[in-house]
């Protein structure tokens, strides 16, 4: 028998370069795995394997949100580049 956590089918995408779609369809199979892990982990007796899956489970988790902030401060920088030549380049013409 073995001791090591199940393991999830896709790659986590990088945040700094991943769409947003890419990050949402990440994010909900990552929510889907964890639903599905968490609902037969009162099942799983030896305690070694228990650990393991949860340890897992909390790794795939704090590796997603951290992707996901690197998403948000790339997305924000990417943002604020548009906004800077938008007005530089006759964007405000609309502000007056």
């Amino acid at each position: 028998m073995t001791t090591s956590a199940p393991q999830i089918a896709i790659q986590l995408p990088d945040g700094r370069m991943a769409s947003f779609e890419e990050m949402q369809a990440y994010g909900q199979t990552l929510q889907q795995f964890i639903f599905e892990q968490e609902a037969v982990l009162p099942q799983v007796t030896d305690t070694t394997r228990h650990n393991n899956v949860v340890e897992y489970l909390r790794l795939l988790a704090s590796g997603y949100n951290e992707q996901l902030r690197l998403y948000k401060a790339a997305e924000a920088q990417r943002q604020r580049e548009i906004l800077v030549i938008t007005l530089r380049f006759g964007g405000d013409q609309g502000w007056r």
